[in-house]
């Protein structure tokens, strides 16, 4: 007995037809049986259109060929199975590497290669029958719109509930969660709270699912809130099979095309303040000053007073100006360097000062943030074990966080309760097949529930995986763990750790124009009632001090271990020119540190200072 895989599937004009898909296939089940063949599979195709990558059964079908379930396939005729003359010829090419039969039951018979040409021809046909109806269904629809005589929305929006088409009607109880939004972000919450306080009052979207921040974002600055629909934003483009942008020009806006939730003037005054907001976030200050050249945090408030507070980075609302008493604010790169600058509030606000009488700016030098992150690492290292103790103890913690970690990630329980809610949602997936035979459900039905499984069975395929891989993973979970803390010793992260945590013990640091950092710590935290502040020097933004210091350095270990060698011998070594190395040197002697000892005709350098190395 030959085995069959059976796949159907509606076409474009048949959509209206109540039942269609379960008249073809019972159809073809019925044909089958006639013919004394096994039905090992019935891939029942619950999506239209002619993208076959997007066709959850149709790939099933051709993972399954590869698998070698069937002898034959069966479809009804060539436009069923797809209406694309590449996807035709590449479904052909599939079928003859698994040597497998095509039975077209429309026409009641095998394809043959002796039918390539012709079945070509259907299937270009078919293409160019899909095209011309995309067209002509693209060109209504856009009429449609341009005649502003129905908008009919396709997809579910939060807030509204459609009652037919082009009609829509307000959900209370939906569009009072939107109005809390809008009065929330209207007081100064950001999206993320406004997400996560919605969701503790109940607020769920369609699905039942948490609406995220992004979400809530855009459905505050949607025009669609007070009652404006935006169509025509993107098309459907059939030769590259994909939807494409529209040009803002080309958008169609319609009026009262929905029941608004608020009125345009509130949703126009709260995006105002929206966008206001973001600016100063992308400036980190508010741009306002005191009379007294104070910065002004958004609350009104001094910035000295507001900003000192806990933010997204290690420094923000720690640095102080020195000179100005504002807070320093996190900004972009300065030239090459790929690491933010902290730029005091006073000079964002009224540039650099030039001479004593300028008034509202600040002329204290900016920090890259990872220069100022290793002076006050460096300053503070000292201190840490007083506050914290050795890192034996960490260590070991740190071993056993990772050995659990890794334990979990390599139980097997996880896994085989994955496999039984698969399995179980497999089983649903045939009763429901079942259902649509029996004609229990209808299409509209099926195709509802099917996307629903067939949703649910993409998330556990994805998990199965990812457990899949962590298996091969963390095979030998002591060796894992060996390498792990390797890297954890080499790295000295049990070291960085504890410095993070003592940076969060700062309370300010005052910065000072000649690169002087005061660091004052909170003298409320337990262990640092005897330290109370502690001075670090920071190297200036661009770096070339520091590296100037280092060269030197250099210079000096080199004379001290080869007193004999000669400036272009040092050059040659250190690669840097001739002239650069004599600078060097130069500002080496007149810093006292090294000299040049005659002798007799012969010459050699003596540092001054001992031990370099």
């Amino acid at each position: 007995m030959e085995r069959v895989g059976i796949y159907n599937r509606c076409s474009t004009e048949e959509e209206s037809q109540r039942n269609a898909l379960a008249a073809q296939a019972m159809e073809s089940r019925e044909i089958a049986e006639k013919k004394g063949w096994e039905i090992v599979g019935q891939y029942i195709e619950s999506e239209t259109g002619t993208v076959a990558y997007k066709r959850s059964e149709y790939q099933r079908l051709l993972e399954d060929m590869e698998k070698g379930k069937f002898d034959l396939v069966m479809i009804k005729s060539i436009d069923r199975l797809t209406r694309s003359a590449r996807d035709w010829y590449f479904f052909l090419s599939r079928l003859n590497e698994n040597r497998l039969k095509l039975y077209i039951y429309i026409e009641g018979k095998f394809y043959t290669p002796d039918d390539n040409l012709i079945t070509g021809i259907k299937a270009i046909l078919a293409e160019d029958f899909s095209r011309e109806l995309s067209k002509k269904i693209k060109n209504a629809h856009k009429r449609r719109q341009e005649k502003k005589s129905g908008c009919n929305i396709t997809c579910e929006m939060f807030g509204w509930d459609k009652k037919g088409r082009d009609t829509y009607e307000i959900n209370e109880k939906e569009a009072e969660y939107y109005r809390t939004a809008f009065l929330l972000a209207r007081e100064g919450k950001g999206f993320y709270t406004i997400s996560n306080m919605l969701y503790e009052m109940g607020a769920r979207g369609k699905k039942g699912q948490k609406i995220s921040e992004v979400q809530w974002r855009n459905m505050l600055y949607a025009p669609r809130a007070h009652g404006t629909v935006i169509l025509n934003k993107r098309i459907y483009n059939f030769d590259a099979q994909k939807y494409e942008k529209v040009p803002e020009s080309g958008w169609i806006f319609m009026e009262n095309a929905l029941p608004p939730i608020v009125s345009k003037e509130y949703q126009e005054e709260v995006v105002e303040i929206l966008k206001k907001r973001a600016m100063c976030h992308s400036f980190g200050f508010s741009g306002k000053r005191t009379d007294r050249g104070e910065g002004v945090c958004r609350d009104g408030k001094k910035e000295r007073e507001g900003s000192l507070k806990a933010g997204k980075y290690e420094l923000s609302g720690k640095l102080v100006c020195g000179r100005c008493g504002s807070v320093y604010y996190r900004t972009g790169s300065m030239g090459k360097d790929t690491s933010a600058v902290w730029k005091c509030a006073a000079f964002l606000s009224g540039g650099r000062i030039r001479e004593e009488k300028d008034h509202g700016g600040c002329d204290n030098i900016h920090l890259v943030e990872t220069e100022a992150m290793e002076a006050v690492n460096e300053a503070v290292k000292p201190y840490f074990e007083k506050v914290f103790g050795g890192c034996g103890d960490l260590d070991c913690d740190i071993r056993k966080v990772i050995e659990k970690m890794l334990k979990e990630k390599n139980s097997d329980k996880k896994y085989e309760k994955l496999w039984k809610e698969y399995g179980k949602l497999t089983t649903k997936k045939d009763m429901l097949v079942d259902k649509l035979l029996n004609h229990v459900i209808d299409d509209k039905d099926f195709t509802k529930y099917h996307e629903d499984i067939k949703e649910k069975m993409e998330q556990l395929e994805m998990k199965i995986n990812v457990i899949k891989q962590e298996r091969l993973q963390y095979n030998n979970i002591e060796m894992r763990l060996d390498g792990i803390m390797d890297v954890v010793r080499k790295e000295k992260m049990a070291d960085q750790a504890k410095l993070k945590e003592l940076v969060k013990f700062i309370d300010h640091i005052l910065v000072h124009k000649d690169g002087r950092l005061e660091i004052i710590f909170d003298k409320d935290k337990p262990g640092l009632e005897k330290i109370l502040k502690v001075e670090a020097e920071y190297i200036h933004a661009d770096g070339c001090r520091k590296r100037r210091e280092a060269h030197k350095r250099q210079i000096l270990e080199l004379l001290d271990g080869q007193p004999k060698l000669r400036l272009k011998d040092i050059s040659t070594i250190m690669a840097m020119s001739a002239s650069y190395v004599s600078a060097r040197v130069k500002e080496l002697k007149e810093e006292g540190k090294l000299e040049y000892v005659r002798n007799k005709g012969a010459g050699a350098w003596r540092t001054t200072i001992p031990k370099h190395r």
